[in-house]
């Protein structure tokens, strides 16, 4: 069995970087800052409006790492991988276009450590970014065309743990190791010159996140549980290593010749993450329902890159809602009795600000929690779909509406128990 969790370790490193090359973010609101964030919830969650600070699964069976303290019963060890694929249509106020992408969204393997404690890590996409824009510009003198593109993001490998202090509290803690590169990259075609120019900025970013997380159940009568989570995140410098280029070339065929370097800076600093903190309630019975609330607020006003603060950063304000219903947990006759059926929404104030304008995000969600694997041992497949819009296509803003589908799997199995009978 040792061999076993050694190997499953190992491989979760190897695998979790040969992702960090995915294409995540569609969006082009991902062309600021960090990008969009995707450090957000799993597939269970995310069917939930993004619940994250609550114990959300049924059976107590899979592993939470957005709130660790969650984890006190966990009692099996739990593997998770889930896959995204995001569809959104751009409109601004004048074309529309659509894009898409599928990507490795998480994995994870979280396991009980003895019978007050748990532990686990697992692999993420923190943000992402991915966007193509150009504008085009006339007057009497001269036509130019400036195209600005972008990809890359932050990406976690993370490791949890948590301990039970009371049967009513229960208190962990995560480390996220951040690393990645953001490159973005702005062309100026000029009708008429010979030569064009390309401005190209790459930031290779590694660094550590710390988040903290409490969590407190008291029992009510009727065996209903009343659940309160919390998880704050100090803020956090990232080293990064900044290269900023400036070339220019002539097109010979449509393909760049004669490339002269004009101008070359590299650049040691620091990306600044702000702190943020989460908060939610729950109420719930045991194997049949839950309905919960979170709020989520991030100081991402004080995001910086190199001491530089963003001027399309403000502060991010969540509002979430959702929860889960089993018809019958424990029914032989009809399966349908025994999925997990879940439904949430949510509104968000993001962090971005263009000129006097917020970009609000809402959404509503649905999921399914389908019992696959052995009788009992609580394996899913899990499925849920997230519909909504960002932004608008006033002042000069674009207008995103998007669907996300996410599909993965929870498997179960039962780790470092001693055997009685060899």
């Amino acid at each position: 069995m040792k061999l076993k969790s050694v190997s499953t370790f190992l491989g979760l490193i190897c695998l979790s970087a040969g992702l960090s090359a995915q294409t995540t973010s569609v969006s082009s609101y991902s062309a600021f800052g960090v990008g969009s964030l995707q450090f957000d919830s799993n597939i269970e969650q995310a069917g939930m409006g993004g619940l994250t600070v609550l114990s959300t699964n049924p059976y107590y069976a899979s592993g939470n790492f957005f709130n660790p303290a969650t984890n006190k019963n966990l009692r099996v060890t739990s593997f998770e991988f889930g896959t995204t694929t995001n569809m959104s249509q751009f409109d601004d106020g004048q074309d529309k276009s659509k894009k898409s992408t599928t990507y490795i969204s998480s994995m994870s393997l979280a396991f009980p450590v003895g019978p007050k404690a748990s532990a686990g890590f697992g692999f993420q996409p923190y943000s992402s970014i991915g966007y193509e824009l150009a504008t085009l510009t006339e007057n009497e003198d001269v036509r130019y065309v400036k195209s600005f593109d972008g990809n890359g993001g932050i990406n976690s490998f993370h490791v949890m743990g948590s301990y039970t202090v009371t049967p009513e509290i229960s208190v962990g803690l995560r480390a996220n190791y951040l690393f990645g590169d953001i490159e973005r990259t702005q062309t100026i075609l000029t009708e008429g010159l010979a030569l064009n120019t390309d401005y190209k900025y790459n930031a290779d970013l590694s660094g550590f996140q710390f988040t903290a997380g409490g969590y407190y159940t008291k029992t009510l009568a009727d065996k209903k549980k009343l659940d309160v989570g919390l998880t704050y995140s100090l803020g956090s410098n990232i080293n990064a290593t900044i290269n900023d280029v400036t070339t220019t070339y002539n097109l010979i065929n449509m393909v760049p010749g004669n490339i002269d370097t004009v101008h070359y800076k590299k650049t040691y600093g620091d990306m600044k993450l702000p702190q943020t903190i989460a908060i939610g309630a729950s109420l719930r019975k045991d194997l049949h329902w839950m309905v919960g609330a979170q709020l989520d607020w991030g100081d991402w006003g004080n995001y910086a890159m190199n001491g530089e603060k963003s001027p399309f950063y403000d502060t991010r304000v969540r509002a979430s809602v959702g929860g889960f219903w089993i018809p019958n947990f424990n029914s032989y006759k009809s399966y349908f009795d025994r999925v997990t059926y879940r439904a949430g929404g949510y509104f968000e104030q993001t962090p971005l600000r263009i000129g006097d304008t917020t970009i609000n995000k809402y959404g509503l969600t649905l999921g399914l929690g389908l019992p696959i694997g052995k009788d009992r041992d609580a394996s899913m497949l899990n499925l849920s779909l997230e519909m909504g819009s960002m932004g608008s296509a006033k002042n000069s803003a674009i207008k995103e509406n998007f669907a996300n589908l996410k599909v993965g799997f929870t498997l179960n199995d039962v780790w470092f128990r001693k055997r009685i009978i060899d």
